[in-house]
């Protein structure tokens, strides 16, 4: 089969390679370079971890991603991971109402993956960089680690060109027409399948209107820092932060294979048009860290050292993938920032959803957390 498909990220990129890979003839199109530093894939890493709260749909999904991972490592012929452990830190007791941690914790135990319950003085011999309080307590699951996610992008789209797949940067698709297989390209011209994927991230609203009105396009702004010498060789042996030691909703990618330490907030977060993306400044980068410097040990010596703005696709529905069906069209949406870690796995069940190897209603279930074993 013929498949085209819109958007150049992770996403996209999976689905072409686990479309070539059993003999379909995907056409992808991007309307930015590939890969796009301006869309959400294009960082240097991401998180990968179960701790998702009382989400087992999605914990579970997790163990599926590093199968496809590990296929997709075979293919491209390197690692482009590593694994340092996933922590998260709750200043909440264990039974309080909501606390996502201790529901992450539940999760880990009744689907037996391996982890660790953490005391405060575990925490500060662990993770000496933070200011623990006595109350506080953490959870570090394995595995779970870090996505080199340039790296990433940038090897599978080269992989992709070498095994002959057609990938067509700087080709915006400005409308689809999903019972005649066809989509309109910015310069005229009519691109017809057989199937059409759809994996614009915070794009995909201006191209499929029903998933529109169920997600939002967020501009989320991160920033990387460099720590006091006292304490880069700890933070270079720090595991993935799912949570910070703060009321604010945080996580931090730690500085592993030549990356830089990466703090993020979810209160950074501001509704965009992904087309005029603003590049952020080094004020807003140093007001979204300050609130960070009491929780870090000599935390006044850190230093900003840059900042990143991506557009994230925010889904209406509890932070669930969001997913539509059109004649011919498949499209996922409602990416909300942790669509990065499902990228291999999304390409593979994107591709038997649009050859009808996978019906879509157990597509579109599985997306959004509702097939639980057990």
């Amino acid at each position: 089969m013929r498949v085209l498909v819109i958007g150049g990220g992770v996403v996209g990129l999976s689905t072409a390679w686990a479309l070539a890979k059993v003999g379909h003839e995907p056409l992808l199109f991007e309307a930015g370079p590939l890969p796009n530093p301006g869309g959400a894939s294009h960082d240097q890493h991401r998180l990968i971890r179960s701790l998702y709260g009382a989400e087992r749909g999605y914990a579970c999904m997790v163990g599926a991603a590093y199968g496809a991972w590990d296929r997709l490592w075979a293919d491209l012929g390197r690692r482009h991971y590593v694994e340092a452990g996933a922590l998260g830190i709750s200043l909440q007791p264990p039974e309080s109402p909501g606390n996502d941690l201790a529901a992450s914790l539940t999760v880990q135990r009744d689907l037996k993956l391996d982890h660790d319950l953490l005391d405060a003085r575990q925490l500060s011999d662990l993770c000496p960089y933070f200011q623990i309080p006595d109350s506080a307590w953490g959870l570090l699951s394995r595995p779970g680690g870090i996505l080199l996610a340039d790296k990433i992008v940038a090897h599978l789209a080269g992989w992709l060109r070498r095994e002959g797949v057609d990938l067509f940067a700087e080709t915006r698709a400005i409308d689809i027409d999903p019972e005649a297989g066809a989509v309109r390209l910015a310069d005229g011209q009519i691109a017809l399948g057989d199937a059409i994927v759809v994996a614009a991230g915070a794009w995909t609203g201006k191209l499929v209107p029903a998933l529109a009105e169920r997600q939002t396009p967020q501009r989320q702004l991160v920033v990387f820092l460099a720590p006091p010498q006292s304490q880069a060789a700890a933070w270079a042996q720090a595991p993935a932060i799912a949570q910070f030691p703060t009321a604010l909703d945080s996580y931090g990618c730690p500085p592993v294979a030549g990356t830089r330490l990466k703090l993020g907030a979810l209160a950074a977060r501001r509704a965009c048009d992904p087309d005029a993306l603003t590049e952020g400044s080094t004020e807003e980068a140093e007001a979204l860290f300050a609130p960070f410097r009491e929780i870090l040990t000599e935390g006044a010596d850190y230093r900003v050292t840059g900042y990143k703005t991506c557009p994230y696709a925010v889904s209406h529905e509890e932070d669930r993938f969001l997913t539509h069906r059109e004649g011919c069209l498949t499209a996922i949406t409602g990416c909300t920032g942790h669509m990065f870690k499902f990228g291999a796995l999304m390409g593979e069940r994107l591709a038997a959803t649009a050859t009808g190897e996978l019906a879509f209603e157990s597509f579109a279930r599985w997306a959004a957390g509702e097939e639980i074993p057990g």
